[in-house]
Parts: C-alpha cells; structure tokens; sequence
C-alpha cells in the first residue's frame, strides 16, 4: 500500500495576485470547450455520474431536438476534428445532428458507453474557416442525446498547436534549484526532490499520491480515504472547499524554511501543467501538504492520467513533473475549462521563453 500523508489544508491569505498580459500569445491547434459552459435548449447540468471533466454535464431532455450549443473560435482555416465527450448508459443509440453555423455536417449515433459513469469520444471531422463558429449538437430522437461532456475542436494549424508532453519535458532537463533543501515524496523516504526554478514557472519532478481531501463524494469520503480531511486550503467562488473528486488539482508544500510558494508569485488557483506518461494535463494548485512532502495531486488529476485514482492504495511512482506557472491564478479556481485554455497559452509561452 503506497502511504500518502494527510494533506493539512492550512488556509493562507496572500496578495493578491494579478494575471499577467501576455502580449503574444499562439493560439493553441487544440482547444477544449465543456458541455455545462454551452447554451442549452432542454437539457440541464447534472454532475451525479463520475469520471466527467469540468464541473459537470449536460444531461439532453429526453425529447427530440433537445440541443447544446458551443461558440468556438479557430486559429486556421482548414480541415478541422470536433471530438465529443458523451456517456450513454442505455444500450439504444442516441443519434445527434452536428450543425457548423446551422448547416448539418454529421449525424453521429452515440452508442450505448455501457455505463453512464464510462465516457466515449465521437469525433466528427469538417472543414472550418479561421474565426468564430457555432457547433451544435441536437438530439433527433424522443430518448434526446447522450450526457455530453465537452466538446474538443483540433484546427489545421495555429502557430503550433497545444504544447506537447516532449516540447515541455525538453525545457526541463536541468534544475536550477530555488528550494533552499529538498523534499521527500513519502514520509519514508530520504529527501531528494528540489524544487526547480524557469523563467515564468517553477517545476519539480516526482510521484503522485493521491489528494481526496475537501467536499464529500461517493469517491472521496473517510470511507474511501483513510486520510481524508473535509477541507482544502482553497476554496471555490462560494467559498466551498474543492471537490477532489470533479477538479484536477495540485498540492503544494506548506511554507517552510525549505520553500515558500507565495514568494514565487503562485498562489491557489495558480495553473499547473502536469505531465505523466507521454500525457499533458492542466489542473490548478488546490491544497497544500506536510512541509517535508511533495508529489501529490487531486483523484480527478489521476482520472485525467490514467492513474488509479484510489487515495488508499493508487498512485503512481512516476516520474510524473509538475510545472507550476507564475502569476497565473484563475477565478473562479473550479472553471476547469479556462485551466485548460489558459494552461496551454502559458505553457506555449513557456516553451518560447526557455
């Protein structure tokens, strides 16, 4: 059983910190839209099924032409995916009419998912114009759509595209260490792990236990976690803690003589890209943990990585690297979609400037 420490969730009031102007920023080729985010005709979001992204889903009206519609924006003109993210826990397909700007271009079936908590993508590819676009996905039968969770659109082209996990993991080969010691990533383990400083981020390189602390869940309870504290350092917009269990979150030291984050211009909210597995995914400092420990992350983080998310016993050894960007705090801290879309300018801004 791999041991993971409780994360004590010590509330600390810093300055405010101001999102910095990046004067150019590349449009990422790859760009996700959530579903809960869409305008909506006869649906409602819903977040009683797990493994979704974002804060939620659209659960379609079991009505036919119950529809979402997402208002994208593309870098390039050319030939572009739409990739929808859906669950559908019935065993009838759940077809849908894909409109770009009101003109049909599929009518993908949505095929049963066998579970409403297992999640499918159907992608669909058309051509689009450099701009802004309207994708809507309207039911066509009386069972509606399925539970739509997001819609990803890849473009042609855009300066690039989303930073990839190689084009990251090349500007962090060498530390230059800002920690004034290093920190374990297990109480039983010797302290190897500094704390890294780039220009714009800071980043460290180690394994990922797994955070259920903060709102109660079916998957994050004291039931399920034996360490689990029903509080985070930072909380959302309503001043809730964070739900470990829907959010893709980091934990960081606590302040110590070893490391102080807030000296760094990060804050909660901060954007954290963090990368496992040839994999690139974004996620937000969350909470905070021992003054000795660090490599942990939220259950939602290791659904979104493919690693087992179970607080007692899941987990992974790594390497998984945490690249945390400096003065990148984000509000409301559970609006994952702009996580996403902000990471991924960062991170591309990252990789110009290193």
């Amino acid at each position: 059983m791999r041991f993971r420490p409780i994360a004590f969730a010590l509330a600390l009031v810093g300055s405010a910190l101001l999102i910095p102007t990046i004067a150019s920023v590349v449009q990422a080729a790859t760009t996700s839209y959530e579903a809960e985010n869409a305008a909506r005709s006869q649906g409602v979001v819903e977040s009683n099924h797990a493994g979704f992204t974002g804060s939620g889903f659209v659960n379609y009206d079991n009505v036919t032409g119950s529809s979402v519609t997402f208002t994208v924006n593309v870098g390039a003109s050319g030939n572009a995916s739409l990739a929808f993210r859906f669950a559908n826990g019935t065993t009838v397909n759940r077809p849908m009419t894909i409109a770009v700007d009101g003109t049909t271009v599929a009518t993908p079936q949505f095929a049963g998912t066998g579970a409403w908590t297992t999640w499918n993508t159907s992608t669909v590819n058309t051509n689009l114009s450099a701009g802004s676009h309207t994708i809507k996905a309207t039911a066509t039968t009386a069972n509606g759509g399925p539970n739509l969770d997001s819609l990803t659109v890849t473009d042609s082209g855009g300066g690039g595209g989303a930073p990839t996990a190689a084009e990251l993991l090349a500007k962090v080969t060498s530390c230059s260490q800002i920690s004034n010691g290093t920190y374990k990533t297990d109480t039983e383990l010797a302290r190897t792990i500094p704390v890294c400083g780039k220009n714009g981020a800071v980043f460290w390189k180690a394994d990922m236990d797994i955070d259920c602390d903060g709102l109660r869940t079916t998957q994050c309870n004291e039931q399920t976690d034996p360490w689990f504290q029903p509080d985070t350092a930072f909380h959302t917009s309503t001043d809730q803690p964070l739900n470990a269990a829907q959010l893709p979150y980091v934990v960081v030291p606590s302040p110590s003589s070893t490391w102080d984050y807030r000296n760094f211009q990060i804050a909660g909210g901060g954007v954290v890209a963090v990368i496992y597995n040839n994999q690139v995914k974004y996620a937000v400092v969350g909470d905070t943990g021992p003054t000795d420990i660090i490599g942990e992350a939220s259950y939602a983080s290791a659904v979104a990585l493919g690693i087992n998310p179970n607080p007692a016993n899941g987990g992974t050894d790594g390497p998984v690297t945490y690249i945390v960007f400096k003065n990148s705090t984000i509000n409301p801290i559970e609006n994952q979609s702009l996580a996403t879309t902000r990471g991924q300018e960062l991170a591309r801004t990252f990789i110009n400037t290193n």
